[in-house]
């Protein structure tokens, strides 16, 4: 506390206006009185701004909303504020109050690509760009601080946002297009979403070809569009829901993603490569990226033109470091 009120702007201006008017009172002879009285009452402001700053939130770490909008049109500030909203309910002025206190503006919340998804290195780049800004929002903070995040753009490039993050305190909104506003899909606040399991829940795993070489592909089914099954040399995973077309449910989306990680985390001991095709949530597609981050080597694939493209080749080849 002592620190941040030593480095607080008003304690600054106290100390320069103290130097000067100490200085300007001596060559007068008269004013020493006044440089104190202004210098103590800065300093007392300065107090009551950081005890302000603190109390603010106290109780609960600070909740950051940011928008990943990869290769969309879609209004990026638009989201943001629709999400700022949300959090307003719970933390009046809130976006004031990150600017004013903080230094964290609007765009500082909004990362946004617009190149090619197919275009590694660039990709790539971004998301070590990325990964450097969320660092220097946490470090603009006192607190720890709980990502509310907005993706819009490929599946994709959703897994590879999620394998950046690799971490707890992070809560998903979806689009709902009846109520035409985000509803949080899931909130991450434990390492449960990336426990294994024993049991199948959720999916059925079904093999076609024997595991003999050094690599498969993992098709994973979770929506109401199907994964397409190409003619493949390699043995081929297919992950089918049991549920329905559609999760809806948390509790579903969590055990759904252990499932999915069990499997992947259990071929990865067997095979040196694992390509990935599917169609799923995005909700899914987010939290297996922060599952797996970036120690397999894994293909991440997306389908276009009909066929399934590489995104990244090679999941464990990123360094997320420049």
């Amino acid at each position: 506390m002592i620190k941040d009120i030593y480095s607080n702007f008003f304690t600054q201006l106290a100390l320069g206006l103290g130097a000067i008017g100490g200085l300007m009172a001596d060559q007068l002879g008269k004013g020493y009185s006044i440089v104190l009285v202004l210098t103590c009452f800065i300093i007392i402001y300065a107090i009551f701004d950081e005890y302000k700053k603190k109390k603010l939130y106290m109780k609960q770490n600070i909740p950051i909303p940011i928008v990943f909008n990869i290769s969309n049109p879609a209004d990026s500030r638009s989201s943001l504020n629709a999400i700022f909203r949300l959090l307003e309910k719970e933390y009046p002025n809130h976006k004031e109050n990150l600017e004013k206190y903080y230094n964290i503006i609007e765009s500082d919340l909004i990362f946004k690509y617009d190149g090619d998804i197919f275009n590694e290195k660039r990709f790539i780049d971004f998301l070590k760009i990325t990964k450097h800004d969320i660092k220097k929002l946490e470090a603009q903070t006192p607190h720890n601080i709980d990502l509310h995040i907005v993706y819009i753009g490929p599946i994709a490039n959703a897994i590879l946002v999620g394998t950046m993050l690799g971490t707890e305190g992070v809560s998903l909104y979806q689009y709902n297009k009846s109520t035409d506003n985000y509803t949080i899909s899931i909130r991450i606040d434990s390492r449960e979403y990336k426990e294994s399991v024993d049991e199948f829940k959720i999916i059925k795993k079904e093999q076609i070809g024997d595991l003999v070489g050094d690599s498969v592909t993992v098709a994973i089914d979770l929506a109401s569009h199907k994964v397409t099954l190409c003619k493949s040399d390699e043995p081929i995973v297919h992950l089918k829901s049991i549920i329905g077309e559609t999760i809806h449910n948390e509790k579903d989306f969590i055990r759904a993603n252990r499932e999915i990680y069990t499997v992947i985390n259990t071929l990865q001991q067997k095979c040196s490569h694992i390509k990935l095709i599917y169609s799923m949530p995005t909700t899914i597609a987010f939290m297996l990226g922060m599952s797996m981050q970036n120690y397999w080597d894994v293909e991440i694939t997306h389908f276009d033109k009909g066929e399934y493209k590489t995104v990244v080749k090679h999941l464990d080849d990123i360094s997320y470091y420049f």
